[in-house]
Protein backbone atom coordinates (compact mmCIF):
# COMPACT_ATOMS: atom_id res chain seq x y z
CA UNK A 1 0.00 0.00 0.00
CA UNK A 2 0.99 3.61 -0.56
CA UNK A 3 0.33 5.31 2.77
CA UNK A 4 0.31 9.00 3.68
CA UNK A 5 0.84 9.85 7.36
CA UNK A 6 -0.17 13.38 8.39
CA UNK A 7 1.32 15.08 11.46
CA UNK A 8 1.70 18.86 11.82
CA UNK A 9 5.16 18.96 13.36
CA UNK A 10 7.77 16.96 15.18
CA UNK A 11 8.14 17.48 18.92
CA UNK A 12 11.41 15.98 20.23
CA UNK A 13 9.74 15.32 23.61
CA UNK A 14 6.52 13.89 22.17
CA UNK A 15 5.40 10.30 22.55
CA UNK A 16 3.19 10.67 19.47
CA UNK A 17 6.21 11.20 17.23
CA UNK A 18 8.01 8.17 18.67
CA UNK A 19 5.06 5.96 17.82
CA UNK A 20 4.78 7.48 14.31
CA UNK A 21 8.46 6.79 13.64
CA UNK A 22 7.97 3.23 14.83
CA UNK A 23 4.82 2.86 12.70
CA UNK A 24 6.50 4.22 9.57
CA UNK A 25 9.52 1.94 9.93
CA UNK A 26 7.31 -1.08 10.61
CA UNK A 27 5.17 -0.37 7.52
CA UNK A 28 8.27 -0.04 5.35
CA UNK A 29 9.62 -3.38 6.60
CA UNK A 30 6.29 -4.91 5.53
CA UNK A 31 6.86 -3.56 2.01
CA UNK A 32 4.58 -0.52 2.09
CA UNK A 33 5.50 2.90 0.66
CA UNK A 34 5.30 5.52 3.42
CA UNK A 35 5.02 9.28 2.99
CA UNK A 36 5.05 11.71 5.92
CA UNK A 37 3.35 15.09 5.45
CA UNK A 38 4.44 17.57 8.10
CA UNK A 39 5.56 21.14 8.54
CA UNK A 40 8.55 20.02 10.61
CA UNK A 41 10.09 16.57 10.79
CA UNK A 42 13.73 15.56 11.42
CA UNK A 43 14.18 13.98 8.01
CA UNK A 44 15.59 15.07 4.68
CA UNK A 45 13.20 16.31 1.94
CA UNK A 46 13.83 13.12 -0.04
CA UNK A 47 13.66 9.48 0.98
CA UNK A 48 15.90 8.94 4.00
CA UNK A 49 17.88 5.85 4.98
CA UNK A 50 14.79 4.12 6.31
CA UNK A 51 12.81 4.71 3.12
CA UNK A 52 10.35 7.27 4.50
CA UNK A 53 9.48 10.01 2.01
CA UNK A 54 9.03 13.40 3.66
CA UNK A 55 6.81 16.17 2.26
CA UNK A 56 7.17 19.59 3.88
CA UNK A 57 3.77 21.22 4.33
CA UNK A 58 3.97 25.04 4.30
CA UNK A 59 2.18 26.58 7.26
CA UNK A 60 1.68 30.17 8.39
CA UNK A 61 3.36 30.75 11.73
CA UNK A 62 2.31 33.00 14.58
CA UNK A 63 -1.32 32.74 15.64
CA UNK A 64 -2.65 29.23 16.29
CA UNK A 65 -5.73 29.86 14.15
CA UNK A 66 -3.51 30.64 11.15
CA UNK A 67 -1.53 27.44 11.70
CA UNK A 68 -4.70 25.33 11.84
CA UNK A 69 -6.26 26.72 8.68
CA UNK A 70 -3.08 27.06 6.62
CA UNK A 71 -2.01 23.49 7.40
CA UNK A 72 -5.45 22.01 6.68
CA UNK A 73 -5.84 23.93 3.40
CA UNK A 74 -2.32 23.17 2.17
CA UNK A 75 -2.72 19.46 2.92
CA UNK A 76 -5.97 19.49 0.95
CA UNK A 77 -4.09 20.48 -2.22
CA UNK A 78 -0.86 18.55 -1.64
CA UNK A 79 -2.31 15.11 -0.98
CA UNK A 80 -4.76 15.31 -3.87
CA UNK A 81 -1.84 15.62 -6.30
CA UNK A 82 -1.03 11.94 -5.73
CA UNK A 83 -3.03 8.77 -5.20
CA UNK A 84 -2.69 7.11 -1.80
CA UNK A 85 -4.27 3.84 -0.73
CA UNK A 86 -4.50 5.15 2.84
CA UNK A 87 -4.46 8.72 4.17
CA UNK A 88 -3.82 8.39 7.90
CA UNK A 89 -4.24 11.69 9.72
CA UNK A 90 -3.18 12.57 13.24
CA UNK A 91 -4.42 16.13 12.78
CA UNK A 92 -7.70 17.90 12.14
CA UNK A 93 -7.89 18.13 8.35
CA UNK A 94 -10.74 18.14 5.84
CA UNK A 95 -10.49 14.53 4.65
CA UNK A 96 -8.75 11.27 5.47
CA UNK A 97 -9.32 7.54 5.27
CA UNK A 98 -8.33 6.88 8.89
CA UNK A 99 -8.53 9.61 11.53
CA UNK A 100 -6.69 9.10 14.81
CA UNK A 101 -8.61 11.23 17.31
CA UNK A 102 -5.54 11.77 19.50
CA UNK A 103 -6.87 15.02 20.93
CA UNK A 104 -10.41 13.76 21.47
CA UNK A 105 -13.27 16.20 20.86
CA UNK A 106 -12.67 19.90 21.41
CA UNK A 107 -16.31 20.28 22.36
CA UNK A 108 -15.82 17.81 25.20
CA UNK A 109 -12.73 19.57 26.52
CA UNK A 110 -14.35 23.03 26.35
CA UNK A 111 -17.38 21.83 28.31
CA UNK A 112 -15.05 20.73 31.12
CA UNK A 113 -12.77 23.77 30.92
CA UNK A 114 -15.55 26.35 31.07
CA UNK A 115 -16.79 24.94 34.37
CA UNK A 116 -13.49 25.91 36.01
CA UNK A 117 -13.45 29.55 34.84
CA UNK A 118 -14.95 32.83 35.99
CA UNK A 119 -17.38 34.76 33.77
CA UNK A 120 -14.92 36.86 31.76
CA UNK A 121 -12.64 33.91 31.00
CA UNK A 122 -15.67 31.93 29.88
CA UNK A 123 -16.73 34.79 27.61
CA UNK A 124 -13.25 35.09 26.10
CA UNK A 125 -13.35 31.40 25.17
CA UNK A 126 -16.85 31.58 23.73
CA UNK A 127 -15.92 34.43 21.35
CA UNK A 128 -12.44 33.16 20.47
CA UNK A 129 -12.26 32.34 16.72
CA UNK A 130 -9.62 29.69 17.41
CA UNK A 131 -12.10 27.57 19.36
CA UNK A 132 -14.80 28.10 16.75
CA UNK A 133 -12.36 26.96 14.06
CA UNK A 134 -11.45 23.76 15.89
CA UNK A 135 -15.12 23.03 16.61
CA UNK A 136 -15.96 23.61 12.95
CA UNK A 137 -13.35 21.14 11.72
CA UNK A 138 -14.42 18.58 14.35
CA UNK A 139 -18.02 18.86 13.12
CA UNK A 140 -16.85 18.58 9.52
CA UNK A 141 -14.88 15.42 10.26
CA UNK A 142 -17.44 13.64 12.42
CA UNK A 143 -20.83 14.86 11.19
CA UNK A 144 -19.94 14.86 7.48
CA UNK A 145 -18.10 11.53 7.89
CA UNK A 146 -14.83 12.76 6.37
CA UNK A 147 -13.28 9.40 7.18
CA UNK A 148 -13.82 5.69 6.75
CA UNK A 149 -12.63 4.71 10.19
CA UNK A 150 -11.83 6.60 13.39
CA UNK A 151 -9.21 5.38 15.82
CA UNK A 152 -10.01 6.36 19.41
CA UNK A 153 -7.35 5.98 22.08
CA UNK A 154 -9.73 4.68 24.74
CA UNK A 155 -13.30 3.46 25.21
CA UNK A 156 -13.99 6.70 27.05
CA UNK A 157 -12.96 8.67 23.96
CA UNK A 158 -15.02 6.40 21.70
CA UNK A 159 -18.11 6.96 23.83
CA UNK A 160 -17.59 10.73 23.70
CA UNK A 161 -17.37 10.75 19.88
CA UNK A 162 -20.51 8.63 19.60
CA UNK A 163 -22.50 10.82 22.00
CA UNK A 164 -21.37 14.24 20.73
CA UNK A 165 -21.45 13.51 16.99
CA UNK A 166 -23.65 10.44 16.60
CA UNK A 167 -20.89 8.43 14.91
CA UNK A 168 -21.88 4.74 14.58
CA UNK A 169 -20.07 2.43 16.96
CA UNK A 170 -18.70 0.18 14.20
CA UNK A 171 -16.89 3.11 12.58
CA UNK A 172 -14.70 3.66 15.66
CA UNK A 173 -11.86 1.34 16.63
CA UNK A 174 -10.27 1.61 20.06
CA UNK A 175 -6.51 1.14 19.94
CA UNK A 176 -4.59 1.86 23.12
CA UNK A 177 -1.18 3.46 22.76
CA UNK A 178 1.93 1.32 22.85
CA UNK A 179 5.16 2.01 24.73
CA UNK A 180 8.84 1.54 24.03
CA UNK A 181 9.65 -1.07 26.68
CA UNK A 182 13.41 -0.65 26.19
CA UNK A 183 13.50 3.13 26.41
CA UNK A 184 11.25 3.11 29.47
CA UNK A 185 12.55 0.40 31.77
CA UNK A 186 13.02 -0.24 35.51
CA UNK A 187 16.79 -0.37 34.93
CA UNK A 188 16.87 3.39 35.54
CA UNK A 189 15.82 2.79 39.13
CA UNK A 190 19.24 1.31 39.92
CA UNK A 191 20.99 4.67 39.51
CA UNK A 192 18.24 6.81 40.95
CA UNK A 193 20.06 8.01 44.07
CA UNK A 194 22.50 10.22 42.18
CA UNK A 195 19.70 12.13 40.44
CA UNK A 196 17.70 12.42 43.65
CA UNK A 197 20.72 13.81 45.48
CA UNK A 198 21.40 16.22 42.62
CA UNK A 199 17.88 17.59 43.02
CA UNK A 200 18.13 17.84 46.80
CA UNK A 201 15.92 14.90 47.75
CA UNK A 202 16.45 13.55 51.26
CA UNK A 203 16.83 9.79 51.74
CA UNK A 204 13.37 9.06 53.17
CA UNK A 205 11.44 11.51 51.02
CA UNK A 206 8.83 10.30 48.54
CA UNK A 207 9.15 11.85 45.10
CA UNK A 208 5.97 12.64 43.16
CA UNK A 209 6.40 13.12 39.42
CA UNK A 210 4.18 15.15 37.09
CA UNK A 211 4.84 14.99 33.33
CA UNK A 212 2.75 16.96 30.86
CA UNK A 213 2.66 19.95 28.54
CA UNK A 214 -0.48 22.02 28.91
CA UNK A 215 -0.60 22.58 32.66
CA UNK A 216 -4.17 23.90 32.78
CA UNK A 217 -5.75 20.93 31.05
CA UNK A 218 -3.54 18.44 32.86
CA UNK A 219 -4.49 19.60 36.33
CA UNK A 220 -1.22 20.96 37.72
CA UNK A 221 -3.07 23.59 39.77
CA UNK A 222 -4.99 20.93 41.69
CA UNK A 223 -1.88 18.83 42.26
CA UNK A 224 -0.09 21.83 43.78
CA UNK A 225 -3.13 22.57 45.93
CA UNK A 226 -3.15 18.95 47.10
CA UNK A 227 0.52 19.20 48.06
CA UNK A 228 -0.43 21.85 50.62
CA UNK A 229 -2.40 19.11 52.38
CA UNK A 230 0.71 16.92 52.54
CA UNK A 231 2.96 19.37 54.40
CA UNK A 232 3.43 17.11 57.41
CA UNK A 233 4.61 14.30 55.12
CA UNK A 234 8.11 14.20 53.67
CA UNK A 235 7.80 14.51 49.90
CA UNK A 236 9.06 16.32 46.81
CA UNK A 237 7.19 17.10 43.59
CA UNK A 238 9.01 17.26 40.27
CA UNK A 239 7.16 19.01 37.44
CA UNK A 240 8.30 18.20 33.90
CA UNK A 241 6.75 19.89 30.88
CA UNK A 242 6.43 23.08 28.90
CA UNK A 243 4.14 25.83 30.15
CA UNK A 244 3.82 29.15 31.95
CA UNK A 245 5.41 28.19 35.27
CA UNK A 246 5.25 31.66 36.84
CA UNK A 247 1.62 31.40 37.93
CA UNK A 248 2.17 27.93 39.38
CA UNK A 249 5.28 29.01 41.25
CA UNK A 250 3.24 31.91 42.65
CA UNK A 251 0.52 29.47 43.75
CA UNK A 252 3.13 27.25 45.43
CA UNK A 253 4.54 30.24 47.33
CA UNK A 254 1.06 31.29 48.40
CA UNK A 255 0.40 27.80 49.79
CA UNK A 256 3.80 27.56 51.43
CA UNK A 257 5.02 24.56 49.43
CA UNK A 258 7.48 26.22 47.06
CA UNK A 259 10.44 24.45 48.69
CA UNK A 260 8.84 21.06 47.99
CA UNK A 261 8.27 21.64 44.26
CA UNK A 262 10.90 21.67 41.50
CA UNK A 263 9.96 22.88 38.01
CA UNK A 264 12.29 21.13 35.57
CA UNK A 265 10.86 22.34 32.26
CA UNK A 266 10.75 20.12 29.15
CA UNK A 267 13.29 17.29 29.35
CA UNK A 268 14.46 14.94 26.63
CA UNK A 269 15.72 12.11 28.86
CA UNK A 270 12.55 11.88 30.93
CA UNK A 271 13.07 8.13 31.44
CA UNK A 272 15.72 8.90 34.08
CA UNK A 273 13.21 10.91 36.08
CA UNK A 274 10.65 8.13 35.89
CA UNK A 275 13.33 5.87 37.32
CA UNK A 276 14.20 8.25 40.15
CA UNK A 277 10.63 9.09 41.23
CA UNK A 278 8.27 7.00 43.38
CA UNK A 279 4.79 7.76 41.98
CA UNK A 280 3.49 9.49 38.86
CA UNK A 281 0.56 11.82 39.66
CA UNK A 282 -1.47 12.97 36.66
CA UNK A 283 -4.77 14.64 37.69
CA UNK A 284 -5.72 15.67 34.16
CA UNK A 285 -9.09 17.28 33.46
CA UNK A 286 -9.30 15.84 29.94
CA UNK A 287 -7.10 13.28 28.20
CA UNK A 288 -8.10 10.69 25.55
CA UNK A 289 -5.26 8.51 26.83
CA UNK A 290 -1.80 10.02 27.43
CA UNK A 291 1.52 8.27 26.74
CA UNK A 292 2.70 9.32 30.18
CA UNK A 293 0.65 6.51 31.75
CA UNK A 294 2.44 3.74 29.87
CA UNK A 295 5.86 5.37 30.07
CA UNK A 296 5.60 5.50 33.86
CA UNK A 297 4.25 1.95 34.18
CA UNK A 298 6.97 0.61 31.88
CA UNK A 299 9.54 2.32 34.12
CA UNK A 300 8.16 0.47 37.14
CA UNK A 301 6.39 3.54 38.46
CA UNK A 302 2.83 3.34 39.90
CA UNK A 303 0.37 5.81 38.38
CA UNK A 304 -2.21 7.99 40.09
CA UNK A 305 -4.41 9.38 37.34
CA UNK A 306 -7.80 10.92 36.72
CA UNK A 307 -11.03 9.19 35.78
CA UNK A 308 -11.26 11.83 33.01
CA UNK A 309 -8.26 10.25 31.31
CA UNK A 310 -8.63 7.24 29.05
CA UNK A 311 -5.45 5.94 30.66
CA UNK A 312 -7.44 5.24 33.82
CA UNK A 313 -9.01 2.29 31.98
CA UNK A 314 -5.80 0.28 32.32
CA UNK A 315 -5.07 1.06 35.99
CA UNK A 316 -5.87 -1.54 38.65
CA UNK A 317 -6.35 0.29 41.97
CA UNK A 318 -4.03 -0.86 44.71
CA UNK A 319 -1.91 -2.91 42.30
CA UNK A 320 -0.29 -0.53 39.81
CA UNK A 321 -1.88 2.77 40.83
CA UNK A 322 -5.06 4.59 41.80
CA UNK A 323 -7.78 6.53 39.99
CA UNK A 324 -8.98 9.97 41.12
CA UNK A 325 -12.71 10.42 40.55
CA UNK A 326 -12.63 14.23 40.70
CA UNK A 327 -9.29 15.73 39.61
CA UNK A 328 -10.43 19.21 40.72
CA UNK A 329 -10.64 18.01 44.33
CA UNK A 330 -7.22 18.52 46.01
CA UNK A 331 -8.34 16.52 49.07
CA UNK A 332 -9.04 13.43 46.96
CA UNK A 333 -5.71 13.79 45.14
CA UNK A 334 -3.91 14.00 48.48
CA UNK A 335 -5.86 10.98 49.74
CA UNK A 336 -4.79 8.87 46.75
CA UNK A 337 -1.16 9.98 47.17
CA UNK A 338 -1.20 8.94 50.82
CA UNK A 339 -2.74 5.59 49.84
CA UNK A 340 0.13 5.19 47.40
CA UNK A 341 2.71 6.01 50.07
CA UNK A 342 1.19 3.43 52.43
CA UNK A 343 0.68 0.73 49.80
CA UNK A 344 4.25 0.99 48.51
CA UNK A 345 5.59 0.23 51.99
CA UNK A 346 3.59 -3.00 51.99
CA UNK A 347 3.68 -4.11 48.36
CA UNK A 348 5.97 -3.68 45.34
CA UNK A 349 3.64 -1.80 43.03
CA UNK A 350 6.53 -1.23 40.62
CA UNK A 351 6.61 -4.88 39.61
CA UNK A 352 2.89 -4.85 38.87
CA UNK A 353 3.29 -1.57 36.97
CA UNK A 354 5.89 -3.10 34.66
CA UNK A 355 3.77 -6.22 34.12
CA UNK A 356 0.85 -4.02 33.07
CA UNK A 357 2.97 -2.03 30.61
CA UNK A 358 4.29 -5.19 28.97
CA UNK A 359 0.78 -5.84 27.64
CA UNK A 360 0.97 -2.65 25.57
CA UNK A 361 3.86 -3.16 23.20
CA UNK A 362 4.47 -0.97 20.15
CA UNK A 363 4.29 -4.14 18.05
CA UNK A 364 0.77 -4.92 19.24
CA UNK A 365 -0.41 -1.37 18.66
CA UNK A 366 1.16 -1.11 15.21
CA UNK A 367 -0.37 -4.40 14.08
CA UNK A 368 -3.80 -3.15 15.11
CA UNK A 369 -3.26 -0.03 13.00
CA UNK A 370 -2.19 -2.14 10.03
CA UNK A 371 -5.33 -4.26 10.40
CA UNK A 372 -7.47 -1.11 10.25
CA UNK A 373 -5.57 0.14 7.18
CA UNK A 374 -6.12 -3.18 5.41
CA UNK A 375 -9.84 -3.19 6.22
CA UNK A 376 -10.20 0.34 4.81
CA UNK A 377 -8.15 -0.35 1.70
CA UNK A 378 -10.65 -2.88 0.40
CA UNK A 379 -13.40 -0.23 0.46
CA UNK A 380 -14.06 2.38 -2.21
CA UNK A 381 -11.68 5.37 -1.98
CA UNK A 382 -12.86 8.74 -0.69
Amino acid sequence: MKIAIVRKKYNPFGGAERYLNFLANHLIKQGHEVHIFANKWPRSPQSDSTGVIFHKVPMIGGLSILKIWSFALTIWFMIRKEHFDIIFSNERIFFQDVYRAADGCHKGWLSIRIKQLHFWRKLSILINPLHWSVLFIDRLIFEKRRFKKVIALSFQSKKEIMELYNVPEDMIHVIYNGVDLEKFHPRYRTGRESLRQELGVEKKQFVLLYVGTGFERKGLRYLIESSALLKKHSFRLWVIGRGNTDMYKKLARKLGVEDSITFLGPIGNVEKYYGAADILVFPTLYEPFGNVHLEALASGLPVITSSLSGGSEIITSGMDGYVIKDPTNPAEIAEKILLGFKRMREFDMGIEARKKAEKFTFERTIQEYVNVFKSVNIQEPL
